[in-house]
């Protein structure tokens, strides 16, 4: 769940910033064909998703799976 967060949180935060420079992914330009103008919210949607999951795991209890036998 953590590598896949950061995956999001890397392809969601770069296809935002990228432009600035002149680069973007091309994932992303299919997106905007598919969903009209609204491609900076695909964008911070799936950083979203990626910043959730990494909280997830980060905040979550770990359980003690030692026994004393």
């Amino acid at each position: 769940m953590l590598r896949t967060g950061i995956i999001f949180l890397i392809l969601g935060l770069g296809a935002f910033i990228l432009p600035q420079f002149g680069l973007q992914f091309k994932l992303f330009n299919v997106l905007e064909d598919i969903f009209g103008g609204s491609q900076t919210i695909v964008e911070i949607a799936v950083a979203a998703i990626g910043a959730i999951l990494v909280g997830i795991h980060l905040f979550k209890g770990k359980k003690d799976t030692s026994s004393a036998a």
